[in-house]
């Protein structure tokens, strides 16, 4: 009995398997893929895709094709002529008709005319007896003055020009040779203008020192445990307040300059200012009351190179008259400068100081 059913079991297992092996649907083949089109032929590459779709696809149905639109009928195509003919007949007729126009364009001037004769005739009447603006004249010209032209002369021909109330030159004066003929030396040129502008300094400034401070000379705080630096008095120079160190204090600025050295740098100066032909001499210049209008009127008239330097010996109606002009100084002859000399281009000097002057050398 237990044969049988084992028997009974392996058949039903055999049939449950082949049961299953039958159950499973073979695979079809697989087809081979269809070839692309060319992209230059249009129409074969569509016909082709379509049949690579069916093909494909069986299930499928084609994509429909899109409709073509149908050609319009000839009742259009006569219409779009007749429009055209119509077209053209109006641009015929609109060409022969710009001529009209030209020609009303062509009568309006006339008409302009008409109306412009007619405003002039109701216009007031214009006066005759109204004078015409004249021409402006044409702006003169300044003439161009002549440059000086410098003039070196030997020692013994410098002379001084001398000139009257009117600024006409009188006659000229040799000038010595001693005072008005040494070479120029730089160095003590330049020593004796240091000497002048030294002299001028007032050397006033001062400062005070620690000790003119006033206030306590006692000790800030200790000298150690505070963490800070160590102080000392409350005027050191190094606090606000303080003193100060090295400051100035009233001195002199004067320079030694030999006396000898000081009269033979003025020498120089002049000599140098005689060499140009620029030392003149003025004549009837003594004035009864100070007038810039007629010390200014003379020097323009002389046509000398400025700034100019007027020397004068005790006269203050000459140098009140030429102190607001802009381009002259005044110099008294007993206290006249090596740096006034050589800072203008030009020397008037009054008839009774040049009598001082060449007094002095001989």
């Amino acid at each position: 009995m237990a044969d049988e059913k084992d028997k009974t079991q392996n058949a039903a297992d055999s049939g449950s398997e082949a049961v299953e092996k039958t159950a499973k649907p073979k695979r079809a083949p697989r087809k081979p893929a269809a070839k692309k089109p060319a992209a230059d032929a249009k129409g074969a590459g569509v016909k082709a895709a379509e049949t690579a779709g069916e093909t494909a696809q069986p299930g499928k149905a084609p994509a429909a094709k899109p409709a073509r639109r149908r050609a319009k009928p000839a009742a259009d195509a006569k219409a779009v002529v007749a429009k055209t003919a119509d077209a053209d007949s109006k641009t015929e007729a609109v060409a022969k008709a710009k001529p009209a126009r030209k020609r009303a364009a062509a009568a309006k001037p006339a008409a302009a005319k008409a109306k412009a004769a007619k405003a002039a005739e109701k216009a007031p009447p214009v006066a005759a007896d109204k004078p015409t603006k004249a021409a402006k004249p044409a702006r003169k010209v300044k003439e161009q003055k002549t440059a000086r032209v410098a003039v070196d002369r030997a020692p013994d021909e410098r002379v001084a020009a001398v000139f009257d109330a009117d600024g006409k030159q009188v006659e000229e004066i040799k000038l010595s040779v001693e005072r008005f003929g040494l070479a120029p030396d730089i160095n003590l040129l330049h020593l004796a203008v240091r000497a002048e502008q030294a002299a001028r300094r007032r050397g006033s400034a001062s400062t005070k020192t620690r000790g003119e401070i006033s206030g306590s000379t006692a000790k800030l705080y200790r000298q150690k445990g505070t963490g800070r630096a160590r102080a000392g008095s409350v005027k050191s120079p190094t606090r606000s307040g303080g003193g100060t160190a090295f400051g100035p204090k009233p001195r002199s600025y004067e320079m030694k300059l030999n006396r000898k050295a000081a009269r033979r740098a003025l020498d120089m100066a002049l000599s140098d200012r005689a060499e140009g032909g620029d030392i003149y001499v003025a004549r009837g210049s003594a004035l009864k009351a100070p007038s810039t209008a007629i010390v200014n009127d003379l020097l323009v008239a002389l046509d000398i190179a400025a700034p100019v330097l007027v020397v004068t010996d005790d006269e203050p109606v000459v140098a009140k008259s030429v102190r607001n002009l802009s381009y002259a100084e005044t110099g008294e002859i007993g206290r006249l400068s090596v740096e006034q000399v050589l800072r203008n281009r030009s020397i008037v000097v009054t008839e009774k100081a040049f009598s001082v002057l060449t007094g002095a050398s001989q």
